[in-house]
């Protein structure tokens, strides 16, 4: 069964476009440099670990199991209740309105490990010091407010996040986005090597011919470059004045 292109046609054509190619997947990688050192801002995370649980005077280890059960069964709550408008409402006021409560909700994150009562709050943001400070006031807030509404009376904060000397943003990644600029201007340029080949309807050369199996009846070589009768005489005319 005839095909459109063969192995053979699609290397002749990516030898032929290959400046082409190169030219689209340098470019695709100098764009992506740009957006990303120009245009995109880059955002910084920082994150403070809480632990919830309720205390018991039960010295049961049954008992004890069941509860750490129960508190692992309320993690997910948990979550919820720490990117609610009551808690976010509270860690606008105490960032001075900096933020909106819809505004915060986007910013913080909350993740658990498997099986763990640790609840990590994860505040990103285009000022380090701003996310760390988003972080501890989203604990403090959950600490204040949590009990009256959860019964529960024993918040830890184990760890406040703190704003590193030389931080490190978290997005974007500048490797990966040039890797991908790069890779969509290879892409590209692919694209348009083949596009180029298919609209290309001109023959250059006697092989161009051959490849549609028709028989070739002549070929007009290059024509000498000449000068016309005027300007040769003009040319004879100013050399006669040179001469003399």
């Amino acid at each position: 069964m005839d095909t459109l292109f063969s192995i053979k046609d699609v290397i002749a054509v990516l030898k032929k476009s290959i400046l082409w190619i190169v030219s689209f997947a340098v470019g695709g990688l100098v764009i992506a440099g740009l957006a990303v050192y120009l245009l995109i801002t880059p955002m910084y995370a920082d994150n403070t670990q809480i632990l919830v649980s309720q205390t018991s005077e039960n010295e049961n280890a049954i008992s004890q199991n069941a509860e750490v059960q129960a508190n692992l069964q309320l993690v997910n709550t948990y979550r919820v209740l720490l990117t609610s408008p009551r808690i976010l409402n509270e860690v606008e006021k105490n960032i001075d309105e900096a933020y909106t409560a819809d505004e915060l909700a986007d910013k913080i994150t909350v993740s658990t490990e498997q099986d763990s009562q640790v609840m990590n709050i994860t505040a990103t943001d285009s000022d380090p010091e701003m996310a760390a400070t988003i972080a501890n006031e989203t604990a403090q807030a959950f600490k204040k407010i949590t009990p009256t509404v959860m019964k529960v009376d024993n918040i830890n904060i184990l760890s406040k996040a703190h704003a590193a000397e030389n931080p490190v943003p978290v997005s974007p990644k500048p490797y990966l986005v040039m890797a991908l600029g790069l890779l969509a201007g290879t892409l590209f340029g692919i694209i348009f090597a083949f596009a180029r080949n298919l609209l290309y309807n001109t023959f250059k050369e006697e092989k161009d011919i051959e490849a549609l199996d028709v028989p070739l009846l002549g070929s007009i070589g290059k024509l000498p470059s000449y000068k016309s009768n005027a300007r040769q005489k003009k040319g004879e005319f100013n050399e006669k004045q040179t001469i003399s």
